[in-house]
C-alpha cells in the first residue's frame, strides 16, 4: 500500500466514523469531518499531512509524479476536501438539512474503497482534466 492509498483509507474511515458519531451521538463530531476535509484540501497544495509522517515511518512507499503538473492524487484531495468542507459547512453554519451529509458519506466511502481498488470517481475526473498519474517509488 502506498502513502496516498493509506491516506485515502484513513480519511475515508474517519469521515464515515465521524459522520456516524455526529448523527447518533452529538453533532459536534461533524467538526472532525470538516477537519478531515480541510486537511485533505490543504495537503493537496502543501504536500504535508500529519498522517503522512506516520505512514513514512511505517515504511509505506511514496508516489512520484510521472510528469510535472497537478497529480491525480492532488486533484482527489482537492475534490474530496472541497466537497466535504462545503457539505459540512452548510450543515453546521447555514443550518442546511443534515441529509446533505449523505454526499459526504459517499465521498468517505469512495475514498475508503479507492485505497484498495485504486479507482474512484474523483480519480476519473482528475484524469479527464489532464492530471498526471503517479508511480510508486
Amino acid at each position: 500500500m502506498t502513502i496516498n492509498a493509506a491516506l485515502r483509507l484513513m480519511a475515508g474511515l474517519v469521515v464515515l466514523t465521524s459522520l456516524a458519531l455526529g448523527t447518533y451521538l452529538n453533532a459536534n463530531w461533524y467538526y472532525l469531518t470538516g477537519f478531515v476535509g480541510l486537511n485533505l484540501f490543504q495537503s493537496a497544495f502543501t504536500g504535508w499531512c500529519p498522517a503522512i509522517l506516520v505512514f513514512k515511518k511505517l515504511g509505506l512507499k511514496a508516489e512520484c509524479p510521472t510528469d510535472k503538473g497537478v497529480t491525480v492524487n492532488q486533484a482527489v484531495h482537492i475534490i474530496a476536501g472541497s466537497v466535504i468542507i462545503l457539505t459540512v459547512g452548510a450543515v453546521l453554519f447555514l443550518h442546511v438539512t443534515p441529509m446533505t451529509l449523505i454526499i459526504t458519506a459517499i465521498i468517505g466511502a469512495s475514498l475508503t474503497q479507492s485505497a484498495f481498488t485504486g479507482w474512484c470517481p474523483a480519480m476519473m475526473i482528475a484524469s479527464m482534466l489532464g492530471c498526471k498519474k503517479t508511480t510508486a517509488s
